[in-house]
């Protein structure tokens, strides 16, 4: 009986052999791909079931991340799409059989390669950020041996109760199923809790971002799908997420645009509002770089909390584009979180617009 020698997998545009995929740190990348030396992109489809949300998701990130493009491309005349069938991703083999070693053979790899022109227009920032990616260097976390220990819901609660965020930070540290803990605290009907538990995940990726930026990367991912599932609350997520975006500078800065994303449903504005006003507080740079415009059309339909919270991201962005919005200003006075004292002030939109405006001379 002849056996098929499982064969490396190779580039179907330059028959180079290719790395097995993985999660790439993109925020619209849900699996695991890669890119070729060629410029070609793969996407993984494991089960065999998911070909659609695969071949988008390669003309995507072809794309560099901009939809707009990769849905207005036209077929063979932009770029070329070849499925490399029979993959198996635990060997990264092609076995060449329908079963191999006791498991049924149904991955493919999906290659998307775009025209010329497009590539170089588009794929030196994604090359750019990938480039970032695989310069962080892996440092392992070393505590004391006391901090090693899974905690309770109710002992890290206790901890946050009495402002022992600086051991809050060394158990979630020293043992990754801490973090588990914390996410559940967003949730939790205090409100003063849940917001010294977003506090404690920007803490955490400020400290993990140099060390296991593979962590950061995928606890971003997973607040923000925990946001987009209608079975839960967004309570504390997005507020975490815009905390992990205010303290890791630039690395994660794909991820704006998901938190512009939540604007547009009502359930979500509150709290993509308030990630994005803390965001622009410490990291305005990355924020300059979303769609944050979209702000203006919202401003004028917003109740007087939104409308708040608008100013301040503007005054914190240096950015004029608000002031010709003056007369869709609402006469009232709102409550803001103060982080810093933990309690909320009591101000005026009006004393909030003329510190806005003052920035330039007005």
């Amino acid at each position: 009986m002849r056996v098929k020698i499982p064969k490396s997998p190779l580039c179907p545009f330059c028959g180079s052999q290719i790395d097995k995929p993985t999660l790439l740190p993109l925020a619209l990348c849900e699996h695991e791909a890669g890119t070729c030396e060629c410029g070609a992109v793969y996407v993984l489809d494991a089960t065999g079931f998911s070909r659609g949300s695969v071949f988008l998701e390669a003309l995507v990130i072809a794309c560099g991340e901009d939809m707009d493009l990769a849905l207005s491309l036209i077929p063979e005349e932009d770029y070329r799409e070849v499925w490399l069938e029979n993959y198996d991703p635990f060997t990264h083999t092609i076995p060449g059989e329908l079963y191999y070693e006791g498991r049924k053979i149904r991955g493919a790899l999906c290659f998307i390669k775009l025209a010329q022109d497009l590539k170089e227009l588009k794929t030196e920032r994604l090359n750019k950020d990938l480039r970032e990616w695989k310069n962080f260097k892996a440092v392992p976390v070393t505590l004391d041996s006391k901090f090693q220990r899974k905690l309770s819901r109710q002992e890290l609660e206790n901890l946050l109760r009495e402002n022992s965020l600086k051991d809050a930070l060394c158990f979630i540290l020293a043992q990754p199923l801490n973090l588990q803990t914390l996410v559940k605290l967003l949730y939790h009907p205090e409100e003063i809790i849940r917001k010294k538990a977003v506090l404690l995940f920007g803490e955490t990726a400020k400290n993990l971002i140099s060390k296991d930026p593979e962590r950061v990367f995928d606890l971003i991912r997973r607040l923000l799908y925990a946001c987009a599932d209608s079975a839960s609350s967004p309570w504390g997520a997005l507020e975490a997420v815009g905390e992990i975006l205010r303290e890791t500078g630039s690395k994660f800065k794909l991820f704006i645009k998901n938190l512009f994303g939540f604007l547009s449903a009502p359930e979500y504005t509150t709290y993509a509002l308030q990630a994005l006003k803390r965001i622009a507080e410490k990291n305005p740079s990355i924020l300059k770089e979303g769609p944050y415009l979209r702000l203006l059309s919202l401003f004028e339909k917003s109740p007087p909390f939104h409308q708040a919270l608008i100013i301040k991201i503007f005054t914190y962005l240096r950015s004029q584009e608000l002031l010709s919005y003056k007369n869709k200003l609402k006469d009232d006075e709102v409550e803001i979180f103060d982080y810093e004292n933990f309690i909320y002030q009591r101000i005026s939109l009006r004393e909030l617009w003329k510190t806005y405006q003052n920035l330039f001379n007005f």
